[in-house]
């Protein structure tokens, strides 16, 4: 990800660095010229030249060099280039969408294809924001063949979709909106589990779990197999609603997304632990019928939900 690239040693403080110093550096980067960046972005020259060796204290290096023709980048503004411009288009396609949708006065039906691991923490803020600008849009969770989920996107059913896995299907584009941890939980005064569940009580204990095809999209069965664990499989349920209930009037434990644990734990009187072994994170990725690029019902929602995961 871009952030990823513009937080290196090259790089002492990410936070001093103002917004329109980048935009001084992709001016001057396209035009290779110092007075042209300045006439590009309507500021004085001296006020470009300025930013300019703002920025080259900020990175410890000199960005642009003098050339025949007038500026030229060094090798690490050469590196810089793409994921400074990435990071900017990234916000004038947020900010574009801002501008070409108005949700207080649009009349949209966003179909989302989500896990009911994603209802808890993306809903609630989602619709409090439509209630709040009093808007007539409405959402609909659809439920897919999680087998072959994807399918509501190219056909049409869905607009977009959360999920574990990033298509390979051309006619759906898809991003990374980030990492999510995995953790176990278990009811407020069980017998044997309190503040951690060892591997031993992890083995001894009764697991209430999901469905196959689920359980497959999350790595989990792959993960307790490669520990060397046995799960003693006691319930198999449709659904993470009706995990959460089962464990928290059960002695059952049930590994889930510690995203979707920590706002049911409160409803159902749950505890939240950590794995007993070391689990790895999976990302999560939002997808959309490729064709929909350009929507700007789409591109605002888009930047509404990954808003709500990152906070």
């Amino acid at each position: 990800m871009a952030d990823d690239d513009l937080s290196g040693p090259h790089v002492r403080d990410l936070r001093r660095i103002d917004l329109n110093l980048l935009l001084v550096f992709e001016a001057i980067f396209k035009a290779e010229s110092v007075s042209h960046a300045a006439r590009t972005l309507g500021m004085a020259q001296p006020t470009v030249s300025n930013a300019l060796n703002r920025l080259r204290e900020q990175f410890s290096d000199k960005l642009f060099v003098r050339s025949d023709r007038g500026v030229r980048p060094t090798p690490l503004a050469l590196s810089l280039a793409v994921p400074i411009s990435d990071a900017l288009n990234l916000l004038r396609s947020g900010l574009q969408a801002e501008a070409d949708f108005d949700v207080t006065t649009a009349n949209r039906h966003f179909k989302l294809i989500l896990h009911d691991y994603s209802v808890p923490w993306l809903l609630p803020p989602l619709l409090k924001l439509l209630d709040h600008r009093e808007s007539s849009c409405k959402i609909e969770v659809i439920t897919p063949d999680w087998t072959r989920p994807q399918e509501g996107l190219t056909n049409g059913e869905a607009d977009l979709m959360l999920d574990v896995f990033p298509t390979k299907n051309p006619a759906v584009s898809y991003d990374p909106l980030g990492t999510v941890e995995a953790a176990y939980i278990v009811r407020e005064g069980h017998p044997t589990i309190s503040h951690e569940l060892t591997r031993e009580l992890f083995e001894t204990t009764g697991h209430a779990v999901l469905q196959k095809p689920i359980q497959q999209r999350l790595q989990i069965p792959h993960m307790i197999l490669a520990e060397g664990l046995n799960r003693r499989e006691v319930c198999i349920l449709p659904n993470a609603s009706d995990l959460a209930i089962t464990v928290a009037t059960s002695d059952l434990i049930a590994a889930v997304p510690k995203l979707y644990a920590t706002k049911v734990a409160p409803i159902y009187r749950l505890r939240v632990l950590p794995a007993p072994f070391d689990y790895p994170n999976f990302k999560m990725f939002l997808s959309w019928p490729t064709e929909k690029n350009d929507d700007p019902g789409l591109r605002w929602i888009r930047n509404v939900i990954r808003n709500i995961f990152e906070d």
